[in-house]
């Protein structure tokens, strides 16, 4: 029997305006950014209407403009309504006793990240005990290709999803971050092969990071993600990041044999 499909009906008494806001924040499930002019065209109105509206989102801190390409983007009250949401979610409670794990063993700072198309977000964090250590950044989000949480899942990726991804402009925010495609290409066969990443300064001067991936299961909300360890350039030597990454991964290891 084909199954049958329920219409949800609409609110009997529709607010217009409320409707369009949502409607648009619900657009960037499918999109990065998005313009006064496709404003305009998604809700069918002119384009100073949509111009009102995205102002209104923006003074609210849904939306937020990039003064250069006047594009508009998700903005930090967006973030923090689904953040809320996380605290809660199925994923974040499921990795918490891992990242316990990997920092009462390194003593560094460890955050749990997704990846949200281009980009890296810091779902989760469990600090170490120094007093000179990386700090959290739950809520933030970075260019994941910057970020060693990032590029972990960058290289999970298929080629063609990689590939579009490139096809972008690639952000600095260091001297040391990577903005040529060709490197980060290289960079991301080579962690296919060691099986770990590396934040060598590229998203925070004076920061080094190592980070590894973690499968997903159903039992951890279906996603993929990757645990990061970070700290001081100065304390993680090359020597100290590889042990570090040798036992992120078999930590990770034991952790998903363990059954979670």
């Amino acid at each position: 029997m084909a199954p049958v499909t329920v219409e949800v009906p609409g609110p009997t008494y529709p607010i217009e305006s409320v409707d369009r806001a949502l409607t648009l924040i619900l657009a960037f499930e499918e999109t990065d950014s998005i313009s006064v002019t496709e404003t305009s065209k998604l809700l069918d109105v002119s384009r100073s209407t949509a111009y009102r509206l995205l102002s209104v989102l923006e003074y609210r801190g849904f939306v937020r403009q990039d003064p250069r390409t006047k594009m508009y983007h998700t903005g930090s009250a967006l973030l923090r309504v689904a953040l809320a949401a996380n605290h809660r979610s199925d994923i974040r409670a499921a990795l918490h006793p891992l990242l316990e794990q990997v920092v009462a063993e390194v003593d560094e700072t460890a955050h749990l990240v997704l990846l949200e198309r281009n980009e890296a977000f810091f779902l989760d964090c469990v600090e170490g005990s120094k007093m000179i250590r990386a700090t959290p950044r739950v809520g933030t989000i970075l260019p994941a290709h910057l970020v060693a949480g990032g590029k972990a899942l960058l290289a999970t990726l298929p080629d063609s999803e990689l590939e579009q991804m490139l096809a972008g402009e690639l952000q600095a925010l260091t001297p040391r971050s990577i903005t040529s495609p060709e490197r980060l290409r290289r960079e991301i066969a080579g962690i296919r092969e060691a099986g770990w990443a590396i934040n060598d300064g590229e998203s925070e001067t004076g920061l080094r990071a190592v980070a590894a991936h973690v499968p997903a299961s159903a039992e951890r909300g279906g996603l993929d993600t990757a645990i990061s360890v970070s700290g001081p350039a100065v304390r993680l030597d090359d020597a100290r990041l590889d042990e570090i990454a040798e036992f992120l991964v078999g930590r990770i290891a034991q952790f998903i044999d363990s059954g979670f």
